[in-house]
């Protein structure tokens, strides 16, 4: 029996099997038969892959379409007949005899699957039988994509995540621009103009993080444009993120124009001396609409552009910086950083090194090009390289690279489990920074995840993600100490993944004048980018088949209420449902019939509650919602046994409504599954001892207060899993360190106004490796850590302690301790003593402190310069001037 019909035959066999009967009754079980749908992707995945060995073929080509048609085909009946008969699950009576007699219903359900499954069995026929006629009968003998062999094996180190990519070639282009940033008094534009994939971005983002440019301005914003911008958006986001803004003030600000924000953020300007970064503007539009924000005082102020279009930076009448290609000796010093990753980035064998160079030659010095296929090559054999060096044949068209073959070469030589982790990154927005969390949590909720032994299924998903990392696929956005926050993905890359998704029917993306048109039919997934002055989101009944949708509402448009009705009612197969809009202010009760719902995100909203039917989502595994307001929380979720990451959050700044509210008392100590858990006011739940319970919790965030914390401590000590534990609210004191878990690793206090030193207790925690006290969390005015404290901490966060004025760092504190943040602590006089023995530090960020503290921190002359001069990165930015 062939590939194809062995993985077919298993999975509609099952339909025919008594257990699938009782497994849609028996909560849970029927997971089962959607995993056997996984497989099928699998299978899918591995003909794509087939694909890729023989590039070109069109035969090939159509009949792993056809395969993916009958995949697709399978799995649509499946997950229909599994909706109707949970949709219609028997009552009273007939729910009392449900295990010895098929309802109606079902009896129908069964008829109608048995005819979908015929047909679909003379299809797989039809295509198995085709293999000849298109003359590859030999297709998937040899599956699985090559990996490095063991000739090379000691040059196939993994090399380490950085925040930055590796910088080759563009030193005196940096230098160039730090002089042209830090010298001279009148307000002058920069501009850096080149091609897509050339380094304008990463080049200016060093320079953005000089120390000297840093030192050297008071305030330094970063904004990136992108193709598709919203200058109201824009300015909203920065008042939104440095202004102070009382309630009355919001409501202003949101009912202002577009000239009344730019004056608003230009009267904010005056007193300061800026560093404005505006990256990727692609017209000049774009920068007329943005340019009265920033005024020129006449005190050494700058705005930084990046632009592929020359005539952009003409039209600003910018100091013009053009890139140029890297030279060949370059571009070979970026090819082995990427490819030897190990080895001080040395090449092998000479005959390497000979078809390395080959290679390298094709790439015309392209920077995103060397790195793209650097990675592709860190993983293979050396023999493997000759076929790669043979399939480079681009060439310039018309003065510019033509990248795509390069590009999608790599994507072809990612193994199956890779490919649709890959394409779902062209969900997100242009230049958009997506969570590492949630992208995962994403990938586990559409079955891309496959359990490996013991590991979570997150595991797994930070593996992956870390593959296409290290393949220069995916850059680091934000990473602490060591995690992976935040990621970014290049736009010439993000067009490949929306192409080669779009091609597949895996995904299709709206955004522009295009957000409300209908999407394919056949469309497995659905993204919606809008942020034009369209005044409605408008949704498409012609797509049952999605099992994904993901709305972006940037803008000032309203999904109405009958439009999130039939979100609910009209797409019933949804696994993966993101909705980020401020004009969700109610999730209707049909939102209960979305029962393979697996991923639900509400960000950016003004919902004050969730409805009860929230709670027949039975194989929901995330629910992830934020909103303007406290959020009232059904005690219906007690029903989710697959619930694995439960996060209700407010965006306000009051203290007490930080996190959702439950009502009632839902027993979650009966999902042992959950493994993230942020809520607020336990109340009675919590005096029954129910957070105890939760014994695979790993992150934790509640809300308490020195009535409960002795009982919070007292049931957090036995969460032996757990890793992150997030307090919000007032404590009468620190509990002894033996109360705390003994893997905890990241710990955040905020408004816990203590007002005991917290470093005496929390310094002998010995696996902690990230500690944030934030917001009146101590309220004491002096702070010290001991010679032996903190063995194992990378990082620490001081934000707004307002009393704090003296800080001692004994010699031997901190051995570990990479990257150091202060916030806002505006009594605090210097830096301690201690930080120069802290030879570890290598990041130090100095925000809104007095300019006093930062005069001593000035180079060469000020009285605190020796304190920081081993550390690499220094930010000293939005200082306040008094």
């Amino acid at each position: 029996m062939s590939l194809v019909e062995s993985v077919v035959e298993l999975l509609l066999g099952k339909l025919a099997e008594p257990l699938i009967r009782e497994a849609i009754f028996l909560h849970g079980v029927h997971d089962q038969v959607e995993l056997l749908t996984f497989e099928f992707e699998r299978m899918v995945a591995f003909m794509e892959d087939a694909d890729s060995k023989q590039e070109g073929d069109r035969r090939v080509k159509r009949w792993v379409r056809h395969v993916r048609d009958v995949a697709y085909d399978a799995e649509d009946v499946i997950d229909t007949f599994i909706f109707k008969i949970a949709t219609s699950k028997p009552r009273g009576f007939l729910a009392r005899i449900r295990m010895y007699a098929f309802t109606p219903t079902e009896l129908i359900a069964r008829h109608e699957v048995g005819s979908e499954i015929e047909r679909i069995k003379n299809k797989i026929r039809d295509i198995s039988e085709s293999r000849s006629t298109y003359g590859i009968e030999n297709i998937g003998q040899q599956a699985g994509t090559s990996s490095a062999g063991p000739s090379l094996k000691e040059w196939r180190l993994t090399s380490p995540l950085s925040q930055e990519p590796d910088f080759v070639g563009f030193e005196k282009d940096m230098e160039i621009l730090v002089g042209r940033l830090t010298k001279g008094e009148s307000r002058h534009v920069v501009s850096v103009v080149g091609m897509g994939g050339l380094g304008k971005t990463t080049l200016i983002r060093k320079v953005y993080n000089n120390t000297r440019v840093k030192i050297h301005f008071h305030f330094c914003e970063w904004i990136s444009i992108s193709q598709e911008y919203r200058v109201k958006d824009l300015l909203h986001n920065f008042i939104y993120c440095h202004m102070v803004l009382s309630k009355e003030d919001l409501e202003k600000v949101q009912k202002m124009n577009v000239f009344e924000l730019r004056h608003k953020i230009s009267l904010y300007l005056q007193e300061k001396k800026y560093l404005m970064v505006l990256d990727d503007i692609w017209t000049v539009e774009a920068w007329d609409a943005l340019k009265d924000a920033f005024p020129d005082m006449n005190n050494g102020s700058r705005v930084m552009l990046t632009t592929r279009n020359k005539d952009v930076a003409l039209h600003a009448q910018s100091l013009l910086h053009e890139l140029r290609f890297l030279e060949k000796d370059e571009s070979w010093d970026l090819f082995c950083k990427k490819a030897f990753p190990g080895q001080n980035n040395i090449c092998p064998p000479d005959h390497l090194e000979k078809l390395g160079r080959v290679i390298v030659e094709k790439c015309h010095g392209l920077p995103l090009a060397i790195v793209v296929i650097g990675g592709l090559l860190a993983r293979k054999e050396a023999r493997e390289w000759e076929n790669v060096q043979k399939s480079l044949s681009w060439q310039f068209i018309q003065g510019e690279v033509k990248i795509s073959h390069i590009l999608s070469l790599s994507y072809k030589d990612l193994p199956y489990y890779l490919k649709p982790c890959f394409l779902y990154l062209g969900n997100f927005p242009e230049d958009h920074e997506f969570h590492a969390k949630e992208l995962i949590q994403m990938w586990a909720a559409e079955g891309f995840l496959q359990q490996r032994g013991e590991e979570t299924l997150e595991e797994v998903g930070e593996d992956c993600l870390k593959e296409l990392i290290q393949r220069n696929m995916v850059q680091v956005a934000r990473s602490s100490s060591g995690n992976i926050k935040s990621c970014r993905i290049h736009d010439l890359l993000r067009d490949l993944s929306i192409s080669e998704a779009k091609e597949g029917m895996f995904l299709q993306v709206q955004s522009g004048i295009n957000a409300n048109a209908p999407p394919a039919s056949r469309a497995r997934r659905l993204a919606i980018h809008h942020n034009n002055s369209s005044k409605y989101i408008s949704l498409s009944c012609s797509t049952p088949h999605l099992r994904s949708v993901l709305i972006y509402n940037e803008g000032d448009a309203w999904l109405q209420r009958e439009e999130v009705k039939f979100l609910f009612r009209g797409f019933k197969l949804l696994r993966v449902l993101y909705i980020h809009s401020k004009y969700i202010i109610k999730l209707p009760r049909e939102i209960g019939e979305l029962i393979h719902l697996r991923y639900l995100g509400c960000t950016g909203t003004n919902l004050e509650s969730l409805p009860s039917s929230i709670g027949n989502l039975l194989n929901l595994q995330t629910l992830f919602v934020t909103s303007n307001y406290i959020m009232k929380v059904p005690s219906t979720i007690e029903k989710m046994q697959q619930l694995r990451h439960f996060q209700v959050k407010s965006i306000t700044k009051d203290a007490s409504t930080i996190y959702g509210e439950i009502e009632a008392r839902p027993r979650l100590d009966w999902i042992n599954s959950l493994q993230t858990l942020s809520l607020v006011r336990c109340g009675k739940w919590m005096e029954e001892g129910c957070l105890g319970k939760l014994t695979n919790l790993r992150k934790l965030g509640i809300l308490v207060d020195t009535k409960a914390d002795a009982e919070v401590f007292k049931q957090v000590t036995r969460l032996d899993c757990l890793h992150s534990l997030n307090l919000k609210g007032s404590l009468s004191k620190l509990p002894d360190s033996s109360f705390f878990p003994t893997n905890l690793t990241n710990l955040t206090l905020k408004y816990s106004r203590l007002e005991e030193d917290p470093m005496a207790t929390l310094e002998k925690l010995k696996n902690l490796r990230i500690l944030r006290l934030l917001n009146w969390s101590y309220m004491g005015k002096e702070m010290a850590c001991s010679a032996q404290g903190f063995p194992r901490l990378e990082s620490l966060h001081l934000h707004q302690l307002y009393e704090l004025e003296e800080w001692r760092v004994e010699e031997g504190s901190m051995p570990s301790l990479l990257h150091l943040q202060i916030y806002e602590c505006t009594e605090l006089k210097k830096l301690p003593e201690g930080l120069q023995h802290v030879s570890t530090l290598n990041k130090l960020e100095l925000w809104r402190m007095p300019s006093k503290f930062k005069a001593r921190l000035e180079e060469d002359r000020g009285e605190d310069w020796y304190k920081i001069l081993h550390v690499l990165s220094i930010d000293i930015s939005y200082t306040w001037i008094w």
